[in-house]
């Protein structure tokens, strides 16, 4: 029987990540008598099989790959490599992409110059340029923020996430629960829900006896929330419209961007639009938003996740410092009352105040 040290030995060399399980160990020691058989079973695994086709018409690609996955650094130059990797690995989430991605991190070969303004021009083009750099396309959120799925699932579903495991969900819920409390609504409250999505944070709010509207970019998400809605009898109305362009001219009582303001280019400019739409007073709830120390203010986020995301969807995905999404709130006119982080990922909550 082969030793332990062997087996993870031999993942950690032929496809760069460790086994999955003790089981998967324990069954490789069983299966094998050598070093050299097991190894050469693992070089006839499609993982192995995927991650080397190219080698041996390409031996200076085959060294980018071996190089990145050992140091556990992306770039340019791999880009393509890493997210087919991930791909043959399975979904985002999944195990097995959660232990490949595992220390990871983008570099970008795009210069930034963080002693620049934040909020001007120079800064937010160089922040575009390490867009494209890993998106290789051009902004275009009106056909790259998009999502295609089974409309009729997520109609029946017992919530609009329909497929998320119950732990998935409950985090969803949780956040968006505890921004409610934390806000100090009161019963028929109008809120709007920016870029509201699948629609959960529209029916989480209903059910707590608020008054909703949600707006998305996607047709099809608005065509999901007040469909939804007519089957549950909650009061939610969803429209289509965008961080720059918000239907009507009512006034709310409340405003809420759940996962989503780190979708906008100029962050400062939605919420300054959202401003012009509360009453007096009005609330600002976000949640389960970014806020890390990528970069000294804001930029795109260099995490495993956002750059399969940025570069096979096109989807602009940002982050901002504590400190600096803070002072973007307060040069909006509004007064934060509550900015804290939360238990789980991307947990932070912050609510702020209108200030007139």
């Amino acid at each position: 029987m082969i030793r332990r040290d062997d087996v993870i030995a031999g993942y950690e060399e032929l496809l760069g990540r460790a086994p999955e399980s003790d089981d998967v160990i324990s069954a490789h020691q069983a299966a094998h008598d050598s070093v050299e058989a097991f190894r050469a079973s693992l070089s006839q695994s499609p993982e192995y099989q995927m991650k080397n086709r190219s080698s041996a018409s390409d031996t200076a690609s085959s060294t980018r790959r071996s190089n990145w996955r050992h140091a556990k650094t992306i770039t340019p130059g791999n880009l393509d490599s890493f997210i087919g990797s991930s791909d043959n690995l399975g979904p985002p989430g999944s195990p097995e992409v959660e232990e490949f991605w595992r220390g990871m991190r983008y570099v970008p070969e795009t210069r930034v110059n963080q002693k620049l303004d934040p909020f001007g021009e120079e800064y937010v083009a160089q922040q575009i340029a390490v867009y494209r750099e890993i998106a290789r396309r051009d902004i275009d959120q009106h056909s790259n923020e998009l999502t295609d799925f089974a409309m009729a699932d997520h109609i029946a579903g017992s919530n609009p996430y329909t497929h998320q495991p119950p732990t998935s969900v409950a985090l969803h819920v949780g956040r968006v629960s505890r921004a409610i409390h934390y806000s100090g609504m009161q019963i028929g409250d109008h809120v709007l829900d920016m870029g509201c999505g699948w629609g959960t944070s529209c029916e989480l709010m209903a059910f707590c006896g608020l008054e909703v509207t949600g707006l998305d970019i996607n047709p099809r998400f608005v065509e999901l929330v007040n469909t939804r809605a007519k089957r549950i009898g909650h009061k939610v109305g969803a429209v289509q419209g965008s961080f720059e362009d918000i239907p009507g001219n009512g006034l709310y009582d409340a405003v809420l961007y759940y996962e989503s303001l780190h979708h906008a280019i100029k962050p400062w400019e939605t919420l300054s639009l959202v401003h012009s739409r509360l009453k007096p007073g009005g609330k600002l709830m976000l949640a389960g938003e970014p806020v890390n120390d990528i970069w000294k203010h804001w930029g795109i986020r260099t995490d495993p996740l956002s750059i399969y995301c940025i570069r096979k969807f096109g989807w602009f995905e940002s982050g901002w410092s504590a400190d600096f999404i803070s002072k973007c709130v307060k040069r909006c006119g509004f007064e934060v009352d509550h900015f804290a982080e939360e238990p789980g990922s991307i947990g932070w909550i912050m609510i702020a105040r209108k200030v007139d």
